[in-house]
């Protein structure tokens, strides 16, 4: 399951024909049973990080679409040819049968693409005649569009100025900071965002046996997992998650260190040391050398997905058609995925370049069954389906086999379950993924007696029902944590809940609303239909914006 995380903090319009029993078949994601959610123009659907599918037409798959650019057939409307495109000759082409796209820099013709989209031909035209760089960031930034409209390509965008115009990208270094960059490389004055939290300042100081990098974050929430290190011979590259940006340490060092290190966090000023062992006792003259990129502080939206290659260690069966990947970073990589996070998984099928995203868990629910090799291995679980683009190939991965991942990203905040006194989780399939470190972290990492954990589980039959036996272990031996199981397609003999989810069950298993939101938190996660009816009963049934948070995929 390919969730990724969102907060749902605007108003939904209620279709007339929504009534107090209503459900949803999530199997029919995507179709028409919805009024639009979020509207069209709302806050959350232009600050989502998820992506609204639809119901493609038969036909129209995405091994349809591979299949159809590799029929020879002419894509780009100009039998292959290319040329350099005008701003003004782009616009003209904002039609559903001639609409052409920008991004990035290069124009391609996706009116053979519309109906392939699976965001829909409505959302595709959003960039109709545009430069559509902005949209396509703020949806699936991760999509290597390159290789998906590779046959469309007309050509390059001529541009006099920059459409997308950044102001840190005119603003001059004044004396001030080329005395920093001498010093600590790139300036951060001019990079400063309008909003957000403070640029980090970056030192360093020293010992015979030692170097340890200083990075005052003034973040309160900064955590171990927050921080991934790269280390290649004598460069060093620390990123740093802070809220909804990033920052930036690389260098190419005097001398070499070794490969253990400690990293230490002041959780009441988020001043983050990370010391690494030299390989010889001795003092530095200096640092090093500051790299591209070195002190750099970026909203998360604008990076570039960079991938890593990684070695499958073990697979495992969760159920008939669930596999769980330990999956085995490179040595050089140190790199935790934080609560509720996700990372993207690419592949060449076919000669396109296909990716999708998983969020991470962990190797069992039970805590004597862990893996504490932190940093060093993240686990998946995938479901693999038959006429799936990827997951045909991750499922016939086995130990030994290479897989790229990616960074991580999501916006679920660990901070935002410090007062919670009752989660309630709704998960179908493997929208379950994002609930899995969930649970584990409340029972295990930050227990409270004084918080309920309620898991309201969707699948078809009994056999999809993913790693029951460890959840029935856990209710059994924490009071506080309750499962109710929810059977679509249930055999006779099944003794427990049956249907599909309505408001009925979102009323039943939620505790009622209170004025201090903060205490409840609701999550959910499965196919988009499923995940936007639960919040869809949510928000009619009285609760606040931000008891709520979406896993969207």
């Amino acid at each position: 399951m390919g969730c990724t995380s969102s907060s749902i903090a605007s108003e939904k319009k209620q279709s007339p024909s929504h009534s107090s029993n209503s459900s949803v078949d999530f199997k029919m994601a995507g179709q028409n049973l919805l009024p639009a959610f979020p509207a069209a123009n709302s806050p959350q659907r232009l600050q989502s990080t998820g992506r609204a599918k639809v119901a493609l037409k038969p036909g129209r798959s995405l091994m349809d679409w591979i299949r159809l650019g590799r029929s020879n057939q002419d894509l780009n409307g100009f039998n292959g040819r290319t040329m350099d495109i005008s701003v003004e000759e782009l616009a003209k082409h904002n039609k559903q049968e001639d609409a052409w796209i920008a991004i990035r820099g290069k124009v391609y013709n996706v009116t053979p693409y519309m109906e392939y989209h699976p965001g829909g031909i409505e959302e595709l035209m959003r960039g109709a005649g545009l430069d559509g760089t902005q949209l396509f960031d703020e949806v699936h930034k991760w999509v290597n569009f390159e290789s998906m409209l590779e046959k469309c390509y007309i050509g390059k965008l001529k541009v006099t100025t920059p459409i997308h115009k950044r102001v840190s990208d005119s603003t001059p270094a004044q004396p001030a900071q080329m005395k920093n960059l001498q010093q600590n490389g790139p300036s951060l004055a001019a990079l400063k965002p309008p909003s957000g939290p403070v640029p980090p300042r970056f030192d360093w100081f020293q010992n015979k046996n030692s170097v340890t990098l200083v990075i005052y974050t003034k973040c309160k929430h900064m955590r171990r997992d927050c921080v991934i290190i790269q280390r290649s011979e004598l460069t060093l590259l620390c990123i740093l998650y802070i809220e909804d940006y990033i920052y930036i340490v690389n260098i190419e060092l005097e001398n070499k260190i070794k490969d253990n290190y400690d990293v230490r966090i002041q959780k009441e000023t988020g001043k983050t040391e990370i010391v690494f062992p030299k390989e010889t006792e001795s003092q530095w003259s200096s640092i090093g050398r500051f790299l591209d990129q070195h002190n750099t502080f970026r909203n998360t939206k604008d990076v570039e997905t960079t991938y890593h290659s990684c070695q499958i260690e073990s697979v495992s069966e969760v159920s008939h058609d669930c596999k769980l990947l330990c999956i085995h970073l490179p040595p050089e990589l140190s790199m935790c995925v934080p609560l509720g996070h996700h990372v993207h998984v690419q592949h060449n099928i076919s000669g396109m370049t296909i990716a999708r995203s998983y969020t991470a868990v962990i190797k069992s629910l039970l805590q004597d069954k862990q893996d504490k090799r932190l940093g060093s291995v993240i686990y998946l679980m995938i479901k693999t389906y038959k006429d799936g683009a990827l997951t045909p190939w991750i499922g016939n991965l086995s130990s030994g086999d290479t897989i790229d991942i990616s960074y991580p990203e999501g916006t679920f905040k660990e901070e935002r379950l410090q007062d919670v006194t009752d989660l309630v989780l709704y998960a179908a399939g493997t929208g379950f993924t994002p609930m899995v470190r969930l649970i584990y972290h409340c029972l295990h990492v930050d227990q409270k007696l004084s918080r309920n954990i309620k898991l309201i589980f969707f699948n078809k039959t009994e056999k999809d029902i993913l790693w029951k036996d460890q959840l029935d272990s856990l209710t059994k031996e924490f009071k506080n944590f309750t499962v109710e199981y929810v059977l679509s397609e249930a055999n006779d003999s099944w003794q427990g809940q049956k249907g599909r989810v309505t408001k009925e069950i979102v009323e039943t298993f939620t505790p009622a609303p209170t004025k201090d939101s903060s205490n409840l938190l609701i999550c959910a996660c499965g196919p988009t239909a499923f995940t936007e009816i639960v919040s869809q009963f949510a928000k009619e049934l009285g609760y606040k914006d931000d008891s709520f948070h979406a896993f969207l995929g």
